[in-house]
């Protein structure tokens, strides 16, 4: 059940916020061709779409508007955000932390 508050939030959101909630819940892939369809859709690089995006599940317009998508969203985004926290680099022709080599 929305609450009249809710009702206001979601009419906060621009066209272009319910346009990409409408366009990330018919294309839930992550993949080269929605990339094409980014560049088609939006006329804008796939990078500055993501950087809509993410401005756009954080505010609380989107998730009284769409809760179930922009929790899902968020929580993907959480999982991309903590796996490259978690990445370990290796300089080139170096050998992994704690790996060295013996010679």
């Amino acid at each position: 059940m929305t609450s009249p508050t809710d009702e206001h939030r979601a009419d906060e959101l621009t066209e272009l916020a319910r346009h990409v909630l409408s366009f990330e819940h018919d294309r839930a892939r992550h993949d080269r061709t929605k990339e094409a369809e980014i560049r088609v859709e939006f006329e804008m690089s796939p990078a500055r779409y993501y950087q809509v995006l993410n401005r756009v599940i954080d505010s609380p317009a989107a998730l009284a508007y769409d809760p179930q998508l922009v929790t899902r969203l968020q929580r993907l985004r959480h999982a991309r955000t903590s796996a490259r926290a978690t990445r370990s680099f290796v300089a080139p022709g170096g050998a992994p932390e704690g790996r060295e080599e013996e010679r």
